[in-house]
């Protein structure tokens, strides 16, 4: 978690409780009691109202307020959506990073308008993607920001499996299924994978550079997107 995430989340702790411990933060965000003891008088420094007393702890000034963010209803409405679809169909840290949004963007929404983040009315499925694909997509998402070459055992549409060393370049989602842009070093040439159909995945710990006629923009071109 970065600085200002820690930061946010600190004060929104103190916010939601009466009186709130280091030690009760420090286990909550996983962080040592003297992070948060300096962590708090960045916060004081600020301007933020933090008060605080000895066998109690933190509090925040009850007159204080975070600055409302002024989203209209459709705003919100994309929000909650748009949370719910990524919930379903990527994998869990995604997922996870989704829920953090929605809990963010509460927190700064007047409390007249919240519900609409809390909505059913315009609703996803449960999550649609298997446990295999989910780990796959974590993975590969993971290399492909690295810019990490990856080994995988790949099963074509006529169940013929060959190993391939790729270099993945974007994800793409297609409604049903997710594929890999990437170079594939076995055909010389770009490919699309499939990610369900991935097994026995491995990271190596070589990077790939983005040479002219093997990057994003060149596959692109190729496939006329």
């Amino acid at each position: 978690m970065s600085r200002t995430d820690l930061l946010f989340q600190i004060t929104q702790i103190i916010k939601s409780r009466k009186f709130t411990t280091a030690q009760y933060l420090a286990d909550r965000l996983n962080i040592s009691t003297r992070t948060v003891y300096r962590y708090i008088n960045e916060l004081s420094v600020s301007g933020i109202p933090i008060l605080s007393q000895t066998g109690k702890g933190y509090w925040l000034d009850q007159h204080f307020d975070l600055t409302p963010v002024h989203l209209s209803q459709e705003e919100l409405l994309a929000l909650s959506f748009g949370s719910k679809l990524v919930k379903c169909f990527a994998d869990p840290f995604l997922a996870d990073a989704a829920q953090q949004v929605l809990d963010k963007i509460e927190a700064v929404t007047p409390k007249s308008k919240t519900h609409f983040l809390n909505q059913i009315k315009i609703h996803a499925p449960v999550k649609v993607i298997n446990n295999k694909t989910s780990r796959n997509l974590t993975l590969v998402r993971k290399a492909a920001e690295l810019k990490l070459k990856v080994c995988i055992c790949y099963e074509d549409q006529n169940q013929i499996k060959t190993d391939r060393i790729i270099w993945p370049l974007a994800l793409a989602f297609w409604g049903k299924s997710w594929t890999i842009a990437a170079w594939c070093e076995k055909r010389s040439d770009f490919r699309a994978f499939r990610v369900d159909r991935m097994d026995d995945i491995t990271c190596l710990k070589k990077h790939f550079v983005d040479e002219p006629d093997k990057n994003l923009e060149s596959f692109v071109k190729q496939q006329n997107l």
